[in-house]
C-alpha cells in the first residue's frame, strides 16, 4: 500500500501519508470525497516515477519563479548548476487527489514549500505528461485551464 494511516478528516475527505521519492520524505495526502484509494494510489505512484525530463521541466519551471521572485524583491538570483540543484529549496507539503475524470489518468496537485516565498509557498500540477502550472500557490483547479500563459504561471 502506498499511503498509510488513512482516516477520515473534519470535511469528510480521507486522509493519510505517502513517501515521495523526489524529495525523499513522507507528505500529507488529501484524497477528495468523490475520489478513491486505487486513484490516489495511482496518483502517488505516477509521482514517484515521473521520466528524468518532466523532473528537469518542474525544476526549470520552479528556478524561474524562484528567479523572478526574487528579482522583484530586490534580491540577488540564485545561479543553478543543473535543474534538481533548485529541490533543496522546495519541501512538499501536501498532495491533493481530486474526482478524477478519467481513473486511469493520474493527475499531480502538489503544493510546496519554498524558501524564497515563505507566504504564498508554490503549487505543481501535471496533468497528461505536461507540467500545466507552476507557481505561487492559488489552489488551481487541477481539471482548469491551469492558468496557462498567465505571468504567473512559470510552466
Amino acid at each position: 500500500m502506498v499511503i498509510k494511516n488513512l482516516k477520515t478528516n473534519e470535511y469528510f475527505e480521507l486522509e493519510g501519508e505517502a513517501y515521495l521519492e523526489l524529495f525523499d520524505q513522507n507528505i500529507t495526502v488529501y484524497i477528495e470525497q468523490e475520489s478513491d484509494i486505487e486513484y490516489a494510489e495511482l496518483c502517488i505512484t505516477y509521482l514517484n516515477t515521473l521520466s528524468d525530463g518532466l523532473i528537469d521541466e518542474i525544476c526549470n519551471a520552479s528556478i524561474r519563479y524562484c528567479n523572478e521572485f526574487l528579482d522583484d524583491i530586490g534580491e540577488d538570483v540564485i545561479e543553478f548548476t543543473k535543474p534538481t540543484d533548485v529541490l533543496p529549496y522546495i519541501t512538499p507539503n501536501t498532495i491533493c487527489i481530486p474526482k478524477p475524470k478519467n481513473t486511469t489518468e493520474p493527475v499531480i496537485d502538489l503544493e510546496l514549500n519554498c524558501e524564497w516565498e515563505e507566504e504564498h509557498g508554490m503549487e505543481w500540477i501535471i496533468r497528461n505528461e505536461v507540467v500545466m502550472y507552476v507557481g505561487p500557490y492559488n489552489g488551481i483547479n487541477p481539471y482548469g485551464d491551469c492558468d496557462i500563459g498567465k505571468e504567473w504561471n512559470y510552466a
